[in-house]
């Protein structure tokens, strides 16, 4: 069995803006053909991350390496690899979607003929054929990031970084980028993307970083995150009318097996030691307190990244 090729290599890097810290001595590796989901609150320093990663920005202290390439020392081989979404669509706006990837396929300076063959696969892989003619600047916020991602994916990258790549889509558009990420992780790329969206993330994650304050808290697999969050990686949610929440919670936290309780409304979300749900909800019925539904499951990325996180931004 071949050992996990590493794709990009974050070795202690830090860079700063004035006195802000935005990314503190991080370090972290991405395997070759895994998705990464990059995570955390706004200031958290992310998208510094990535803009290094993508050779805009330069670390003040530390490396990147991109499949054995500094980004420091040999930003322009390490940009043939790179594939960068960034946030903003920018410009120019004043083209018709063809024109637009004729122009960044130029860019990126692929072959005429080669290049015809690429705007036709990005195209129907982001679903924008047929739209040759259409006018950037009318897009939709979904097709604009789609068109965004065709441009990205136009020079065949095998590294792909995708900052807030659903952000301002509607759930459907959100599920058709879930199912473009994971077709482009089945063709062996390895793929950074950052976003609040967590379900989305957690569907399509090999794998979990959480940054805040610029530093990275954690990171690993959702199972692995689950058991650092706690011996099982279990919780549990009672939900009882709202009138009743905040002493549901008072009760809650008194008991000796109880590690956390949160108010999540209509919820109180618990975790404690696994015997003791009974227990738990006797006390509860006991004070008159209605239970509506209980249910034990498995922590979930948004519980993880609040466990995990204290709110900080640099």
């Amino acid at each position: 069995m071949n050992a996990p090729v590493t794709a990009i290599q974050i070795q202690n890097v830090t860079r700063r803006f004035d006195e802000l810290i935005a990314v503190d001595d991080v370090s972290l590796q991405v395997q070759a053909g895994t998705t990464l989901g990059l995570i955390g609150p706004n200031g958290a320093g992310k998208t510094s991350l990535l803009r290094m990663l993508a050779t805009l920005s330069i670390p003040d202290t530390g490396d990147v390496l991109i499949q054995g390439l500094s980004v420091i020392r040999q930003p322009r081989l390490v940009r043939r690899l790179l594939g960068f979404m960034p946030a903003e669509f920018g410009y120019p706006r004043g083209l018709t979607i063809h024109e637009y990837l004729e122009y960044f396929g130029a860019l990126y300076q692929v072959p005429a003929v080669e290049l015809r063959r690429r705007i036709q696969d990005v195209k129907e892989l982001t679903e924008l054929t047929a739209r040759d003619n259409v006018a950037v600047r009318g897009l939709s916020t979904g097709n604009r990031q789609r068109l965004l991602l065709a441009r990205t994916l136009l020079h065949d990258p095998q590294i792909l970084l995708l900052d807030e790549p659903a952000s301002g889509l509607d759930p459907r558009a959100r599920n058709e980028l879930r199912g473009i990420i994971r077709t482009l992780a089945s063709l062996g790329k390895t793929i950074v993307v950052s976003s609040h969206i967590l379900p989305d993330l957690e569907e399509v994650s090999d794998s979990v970083a959480i940054m805040e304050a610029g530093r990275l808290v954690t990171h690993g697999s959702l199972e692995q995150l689950r058991h650092t969050s706690g011996e099982t990686g279990i919780q549990t949610r009672i939900r009882v009318p709202v009138e009743f929440l905040e002493a549901a919670a008072v009760l809650l936290r008194a008991h000796s097996s109880v590690v956390s309780c949160e108010v999540r409304s209509p919820e109180v979300v618990v975790r404690a030691e696994e015997e003791s749900g009974n227990e738990l909800l006797r006390i509860l019925i006991s004070e008159q307190i209605p239970i509506l539904e209980y249910a034990r499951e498995a922590l979930d990325l948004e519980d993880i990244f609040m466990q995990s996180t204290a709110g900080r931004v640099t």
